[in-house]
């Protein structure tokens, strides 16, 4: 028999409670922990196999070093040595707009990206490359209008709804809600909540829904602007909760005058006007919330489709309210507040492309290295990402790391991304270090959990992937020399050490903006962790709020509060509640007057040109791309690039395209026949598979797939099929619309 150890999930951004059983250093066993406060015992099959994660073939041991064709084994001192160097020479010889920070986090685990940014600071960049601009930077761009600050988002309150809509959202298989397929069954069984699933497809999801909206691929401008149309026609819209609580609504209701909802919804979107009329109601008249996915993220008309949804919840009281659309607490936000509006925000040299939520979109990052603009990005750091499977366009990608004059990957497995880097450095697994995620997603009480080790390191050489960039910081010089004293202070506990701290800045101010730098390098000496201390640096630089929130749970308001709460941290590895925030959610908000800014004037424009005649227009498709692929398919079967063993599906059929059956037929095509799909951008051969989850006029590739594990490819790399140009005005890649053509290649 093995130990049981209590930790988290890092294969999605839900991170469930896992306990797992450990014997000689393997995990043998998982299931969910009935103990962690959020999931209570929940998790999905990812999860379960979490252990083909921490051990796999690919597994990293020790740096390497390129030479020639292959990789070489290195010393970390070598490794070290050599890219600060070459780091340092970059900047003298070309400044400091040729640095790009990638990655840095995923949804295992983020403490490393305070160091990474720091590091790119310290050249003098602010090119932050991560996935949260791969499908986010719509909603982030709108949320941080509406809520007067980039980095307060949004998420729905589905578990205290009585009525949820998912808005091209396939919970089912993507989650994206605490225990979903309990939530999920709990409205398909309880005769007082209605579920409405609005999407192309008869999702997973949909086989549950009260409601279920087909809807014309792409159509969703229409239906929503039909919907708002519809509840102002019918008053139904909250007339006191826009009085109390929202700015610009008597600009913003206008946009709609006139819209033809009936001849939008009937002629364009292909639904029945009653069917959607009853949507309205329900979606105005009851305790309502709106998940929305991919199928608004990553389709057309994104920026004014999430736009459309706030407005939606707005006017009808669902916004910043419980079982609406709330304002998650954080204890430290998913980005910084990068608004394009402010003159000192950078944007890109070639693109001029701004960030949100201080991210750069991963679409342009091909180009702004290619580019022969002499400022161009010529050096990279990636960590804990494979932009190689992970991002659209992946012939781009490999011609421009080809272009790099340097370029450093930070991973755990020799991966795709990793094969074409100069150095690669081992960096400890979610799984054998200290580390959290920013996804706590909760309000009022603040819900918080730090992984800790439950595997001795499995690759002896290998470092927390914040170690590392601090290394590389120290190496370059950034760090001021620091007193013996910090470092003694730190092994007296962490209340004597803030004090020692606080003596030291104020003694040395010119040193107050390294702090954070200065607390991982002195307390993480003293904790075994550099992680720990970062974490410790967020409980003291947590919000006001938050304190008064911590001090409503019990824990002191003098300076022992921090040691208090660490404590606390160390004794739950389940995971606990930390704070409760008081006050209602409005307060979340940093508009002046705490009212939502429903008011986005340059989105006036293109919201009143979606007219019924010019999305009639649009959604036409080209005569030779007569399909519609869906490119990166939500399944359970799907662990982003994480899990690199194919075996962690057993016999689960994954490597497939998903096919309606008319359109099968329609081609002469046969449940696990190989067809070949084209699009502008490449082709493949893959095997069909005939799905009554596909819509007709669509087709459905999974993402993750393409990854080379022990030197095999396995699957198609939907990335391939994708071009950068396939994106929007926010550079989203538009992975739900890429016209394409299926032909058979071969019969079963």
């Amino acid at each position: 028999m093995g130990e049981w150890k209590k930790s988290g999930c890092i294969l999605c951004a839900q991170n469930c409670g896992l306990e797992l059983e450990i014997e000689k250093n393997h995990i043998i066993k998982v299931r969910g922990d009935k103990d962690n406060p959020r999931s209570l015992g929940y998790c999905c099959r990812k999860g379960l196999r979490i252990a083909h994660y921490a051990r796999n073939g690919d597994r990293l041991h020790y740096p390497l070093k390129k030479v020639g064709d292959h990789h070489e084994r290195i010393s970390w001192e070598q490794a070290i040595g050599e890219i600060s160097e070459k780091l340092l020479s970059i900047k003298e010889h070309y400044g400091p707009k040729s640095f790009a920070y990638v990655g840095g986090g995923n949804v295992g685990g983020q403490m490393e990206v305070g160091t990474g940014l720091r590091l790119l600071s310290f050249l003098g960049s602010r090119y932050y490359y991560s996935s949260l601009a791969q499908e986010f930077s719509n909603v982030f761009w709108v949320d941080g209008r509406i809520a007067g600050k980039q980095g307060l988002t949004s998420m729905s309150d589905a578990h205290r709804a009585d009525t949820l809509v998912a808005w091209g959202w396939n919970g089912w298989m993507s989650h994206q809600e605490p225990r979903t397929r309990i939530l999920l069954k709990e409205f398909a069984e309880n005769p007082q909540k209605k579920l409405i699933v609005i999407d192309p497809r008869l999702s997973e999801t949909a086989k549950f829904a009260d409601i279920h909206l087909a809807l014309r691929p792409g159509s969703d401008t229409l239906l929503l602007k039909a919907i708002i149309r519809i509840i102002l026609d019918q008053e139904w819209e909250d007339k006191k909760f826009i009085e109390d609580h929202v700015n610009g609504w008597d600009e913003v209701a206008p946009l709609f005058n006139g819209f033809e909802s009936k001849r939008a919804v009937e002629e364009v979107c292909g639904l029945n006007y009653e069917d959607v009329v009853e949507v309205a109601r329900v979606i105005s008249q009851t305790k309502s919330c709106i998940h929305q996915d991919l199928g608004i993220y990553m389709n057309r008309n994104s920026t004014i489709n999430n736009y459309l949804l706030h407005i939606l919840r707005a006017m009808t009281g669902r916004l910043a309210v419980e079982g609406g659309q709330i304002f998650p607490a954080f204890l430290y936000p998913m980005g910084s507040d990068s608004d394009e509006r402010n003159p000192k925000t950078w944007r890109t040299v070639k693109h001029k492309m701004f960030p949100v939520l201080g991210v750069f979109p991963p679409t342009i990052l091909p180009d702004e290295i290619i580019s022969d603009h002499p400022e161009r990005i010529r050096a990279m750091i990636v960590s804990a990402c494979n932009p190689l499977r992970s991002w659209p366009d992946t012939l781009a990608y490999e011609k421009a790391f080809q272009a790099l004059e340097l370029s450093v990957c930070i991973d755990i497995a020799y991966t795709e991304t990793a094969r074409l880097c100069d150095y690669i450095l081992p960096s400890l697994s979610y799984l054998e270090s200290y580390d959290t995620t920013c996804f706590n997603y909760s309000y009022p009480e603040f819900y918080f959990q730090m992984r800790q080790p439950v595997l001795e390191p499995i690759s002896p050489e290998a470092k927390e992937g914040s170690a590392i960039i601090l290394e590389l910081i120290k190496a370059m010089g950034f760090l001021p020399q620091l007193p013996d004293s910090l470092y003694e202070a730190g092994k007296k506990g962490i209340t004597p050490y803030l004090g020692t701290m606080n003596a030291y800045l104020m003694e040395n101010p010119q040193y107050a903006r390294f702090a954070p730098l200065i607390l991982a390098e002195t307390l993480g000496k003293a904790l075994g962790s550099v992680n720990q201390a970062l974490i410790v640096g967020l409980l003291i630089n947590s919000s006001k709020a938050f304190k008064t929130g911590a001090v409503a749970m019990g824990y002191p308001a003098d300076m022992t509060m921090v040691e208090k709460m660490f404590q606390d941290i160390l004794e739950h590895p389940q995971g606990l509640v930390l704070a409760k925030f008081q006050g209602d959610n409005f307060q979340m908000l940093r508009t002046e007057d705490k009212k939502l800014a429903l008011k986005i004037e340059e989105l006036f424009e293109p919201l009143q040109a979606a007219t019924i005649d010019k999305e009639r227009a649009d959604l036409k498709l080209p005569e030779n791309y007569p399909l519609i692929l869906h490119a990166g398919l939500h399944h359970e079967t799907v662990a982003n690039t994480m899990m690199r063993n194919p075996q962690w599906n057993g016999s689960e059929r994954w490597a497939t395209m998903l096919m309606n059956e008319a359109d099968a037929k329609d081609l002469g095509i046969s449940d696990g026949d190989k067809a070949k799909i084209t699009t502008k951008a490449s082709a493949a051969e893959i095997e069909v598979e005939i799905s009554p989850y596909a819509a007709q006029g669509c087709v459905y590739i999974r993402h993750g797939g393409g990854l080379i594990y022990e030197g095999t490819q396995y699957g198609v790399n939907v990335n391939e099929l994708v071009h950068s140009t396939d994106r929007d005005e926010m550079c989203t890649p538009i992975h739900r619309r890429i016209p394409c053509r299926v032909e058979v290649k071969s019969s079963k």
